[in-house]
């Protein structure tokens, strides 16, 4: 199987399921930058982000079989991800550690200056990890992810009535 941009995820998956590691390979490489962005945003942290996004890719990698294409698997695999981010910030919870923002993402506004740059993204982190789960998981998706509406309602079993309601709230709360 050729492994290229044109080759559809169903596709890939199926290629994955069959023994072609490289096509489950290529399907990481199409998702990991959104997951991990989308985790980041959960998580506030680098560090969370990459774990999540590892426990992410390792359940879809083991639940790859029960994927029955009645959605976008960039759908099924957004869920998979806020579930793991969730997981893993119920299991921080338990631990009694406080999520914190202590790294940006690689990206930086060429215009401007570094600290300010910080500031703001610690400004941003610290208002998101303040929203309900309900409300950061939307606006994430969507405003950051650019996660269309109807999407996020199937990653989050709402009506899509509820999802923009959530993210014009969570706007509001920001």
């Amino acid at each position: 199987m050729v492994l290229e941009d044109s080759v559809d995820d169903g596709d890939l998956l199926r290629a994955a399921l069959e023994g072609d590691g490289r096509a489950f390979s290529t399907l990481l490489a199409r998702h990991e930058d959104r997951i991990f962005a989308l985790a980041f945003r959960m998580t506030g942290s680098r560090a969370d982000a990459l774990d999540a996004t590892q426990d992410a890719f390792i359940l879809a990698f083991r639940r790859a079989a029960s994927f029955r294409g009645e959605a976008a698997f960039s759908t099924w695999l957004y869920r998979i991800a806020i579930n793991a981010c969730k997981d893993l910030l119920r299991k921080k919870a338990r631990e009694s550690a406080r999520v914190s923002a202590e790294e940006a993402p690689d990206e930086a506004d060429p215009h401007m200056p570094v600290e300010d740059e910080v500031a703001l993204r610690m400004d941003v982190a610290q208002a998101l990890s303040e929203l309900s789960d309900d409300y950061r998981e939307a606006v994430v998706m969507h405003d950051i992810g650019g996660v269309p509406y109807e999407d996020i309602a199937a990653i989050t079993d709402v009506a899509v009535g509820t999802v923009k309601s959530r993210i014009s709230r969570a706007r509001a709360l920001l």
